[in-house]
């Protein structure tokens, strides 16, 4: 499936005018590039990746169907992630010892990932920061060469992998007091990533991480004003992104900053900040980040997998199609079995019929639009963005320029467009909820056809396929027909539950559903249900690194609390949800939750 990445990520290269050369070296041969570029060939997700974060493009708004052997390599650094989060020095070492069943050792990014994972089990159980260095010096040759360090301070395209390196080196300098020249490195890493970055996705994996720790060495040389300004401007591209990681650092230097220049107002409102994201990590039971190696190694990692094998036979069992009928002509009923059970992938050419025969023609699994150009796929995160935002006259225009670059041939992308005009019409008042709903389910069947089987929800929807049932969700429940809602949200919890694919790999799914679930069920007063629902999308949002809609969830929980008769427990949530509402800048609804606060509590928020 990643085949067409290839071809994107040639029009994306040339349109920016990079050499093959700048992108490939040390990652990948010239000759093999050139046939990936061509759509000839498929190379494995971890170099494709950095291929287009060397370009300073994210891939991880795309929606993709994977094999069962690919997702289980991309989950296991999840893992991996997790024990160095919990300085978990004997699981660490026995996913180091198991990993090299998912990794290609040839391929030098991954040899790097490996050099540098056993640096960091190393830097665990020692503390050693030399030894540190060392190891992160012998990663970066991996894709830099032995003249890494002049490469590197004359800015040559960087992955995300190669840039965290870079931080974690320069950080171990600065422990070990080695301080020559580490402020105009930084400086130049900094500049780097903001102009070359211009993904925000991505740049948010790196940029706040390399302005705290120029902003700590700026505080050591008593440069305040430089220290507080770089602060914001880490804490900015978080705040813009929606991301936590590493907010609690940020908000850390920023308050030593904001103490130093005697802004008392700024500073009692940092602290407020901190208090709301402690809370957030107290009832959660998770520890907050006390060693910037752990914030270095965490991802923000926002994609979204499918597995084939549940694709193809959550569809053939909606049918109602027997193995035999569904592989005749096509492959052998023993092999198709071993693609349902996930012991084999199945080639393109073979899923393409499979599906097809089952009602799903579509080549590519780009989840919310299926188009050439990566442009178009930012152009529709900004067109999300405009939303939370109040900017509807920007929105309309980027849904027109998306629809002219879209082939609307295609099913996936007519279901977008549809789906995005009903949405406009509706809250237009042009048309009823109801109505609404009709179209909507009409936009829906394009791609998720009503089948045999009694199921309405019968796989794992692609995002617009969830964006559109919870938006029917919301209209019923507007429209008082709260069980109906509640109906859909159950079954595409289930659905997601069902499947082996993590729901951290739904990420932005994920988050609506949790907030609306739990706020719908608190309505209807299941309020045991709506307090699970609600914990596990805090769990959620913390597992994909996003704070923006943190806020909402403790929202939620507090008028259950209120419903239980728990005042202090409301009141506490409450405030601190309107506290992280207020540090993402979603202004309109810190309104509605201070007012909501001072009618209750009758006492100022600030």
């Amino acid at each position: 499936m990643l085949q067409q990445l290839g071809i994107m990520l040639f029009e994306e290269r040339e349109k920016m005018g990079v050499r093959q050369r700048n992108i490939a070296d040390g990652i990948i041969s010239i000759p093999e590039l050139c046939r990936v570029e061509r759509g000839e060939v498929e190379i494995d997700y971890f170099t494709l990746q950095a291929l287009f974060e060397r370009l300073g493009k994210s891939i991880d708004k795309l929606e993709l169907a994977v094999s069962r052997l690919e997702y289980e390599s991309i989950a296991y650094r999840i893992e991996v992630e997790h024990s160095i989060e919990n300085w978990d020095y004997k699981t660490l070492q026995k996913l180091i010892a198991d990993y090299p069943v998912y990794n290609d050792s040839k391929r030098p990014i991954r040899k790097q990932y490996m050099i540098v994972l056993e640096t960091v089990l190393y830097f665990i159980k020692e503390q050693d920061y030399k030894s540190c260095l060392h190891g992160m010096e012998q990663a970066l040759v991996c894709t830099l060469d032995k003249d890494w360090r002049q490469k590197v301070w004359n800015v040559q395209c960087l992955c995300n992998q190669e840039i965290r390196i870079i931080l974690m080196i320069v950080y171990c300098e600065w422990k070990l007091g080695a301080t020559d020249g580490l402020t105009e490195k930084l400086e130049r890493l900094g500049r780097y990533i903001l102009h070359h970055y211009t993904d925000t996705e991505e740049q948010v994996k790196v940029y706040p991480h390399c302005a705290w720790l120029l902003g700590q060495i700026y505080l050591e040389q008593n440069r305040v004003a430089e220290a507080y300004a770089i602060c914001r401007r880490g804490k900015e591209s978080l705040v813009e992104n929606g991301s936590l990681s590493p907010l609690w650092k940020i908000l850390e230097l920023e308050k030593t900053c904001l103490e130093k220049l005697g802004k008392e107002s700024e500073q009692i409102q940092c602290g407020k900040y901190q208090e709301a994201v402690r809370f957030l990590y107290k009832i959660t039971n998770t520890c907050l980040e006390s060693n910037i190696i752990v914030e270095f190694m965490k991802s923000s990692f926002q994609g979204e997998f499918i597995l084939t094998n549940e694709l193809v036979k959550d569809l053939r069992e909606a049918n109602g199609f027997s193995q035999e009928y569904l592989c005749e002509n096509i492959c052998a009923q023993e092999t198709l079995s071993k693609i349902e059970n996930g012991k084999r992938s199945p080639n393109k050419r073979n899923l393409y019929k499979l599906l097809k025969k089952m009602g799903m023609e579509r080549e590519n699994y780009y989840g919310f639009i299926e188009a050439d150009k990566y442009e178009l796929y930012e152009k529709v995160r900004e067109y999300n963005r405009c939303f939370s935002k109040g900017r509807s006259k920007e929105a309309t225009k980027l849904l027109d320029e998306i629809e002219n670059g879209l082939d609307m041939t295609r099913p996936v992308n007519r279901q977008f467009i549809g789906m995005e005009r009903i949405f406009e019409q509706t809250a237009q008042n042009k048309i009823s909820r109801e109505d609404a709903n009709k179209m909507l389910k009409e936009m829906l069947s394009l791609t998720m056809p009503q089948m045999k089987s009694d199921r309405v929800i019968y796989r794992v929807p692609f995002r617009t396929e969830y964006t559109i049932w919870n938006h029917i969700a919301i209209n019923l429940r507007k429209d008082e027909k709260i069980e109906e809602a509640l109906y859909i949200y159950k079954k595409l919890a289930k659905c997601y539950k069902k499947s082996k694919v993590d729901m951290r790999f739904h990420a932005v799914p994920g988050m609506s559903l949790y907030v609306n679930y739990a706020g719908f069920l608190e309505v209807y007063n299941e309020l045991e249900k709506a307090e699970e629902i609600g914990k596990e999308g805090l769990y959620h949002c913390l597992e994909c690194c996003r704070g923006d809609i943190v806020g909402d969830i403790l929202a939620n929980l507090s008028l259950i609390y209120g419903k239980r008769g728990l005042p202090e427990i409301e009141e506490t949530y409450l405030k601190n949800g309107y506290y992280l509402i207020c540090l993402y800048g979603r202004k309109d609804l810190a309104i509605i939750l201070q007012k909501a606060y001072e009618d209750k509590f009758y006492r100022k928020t600030n």
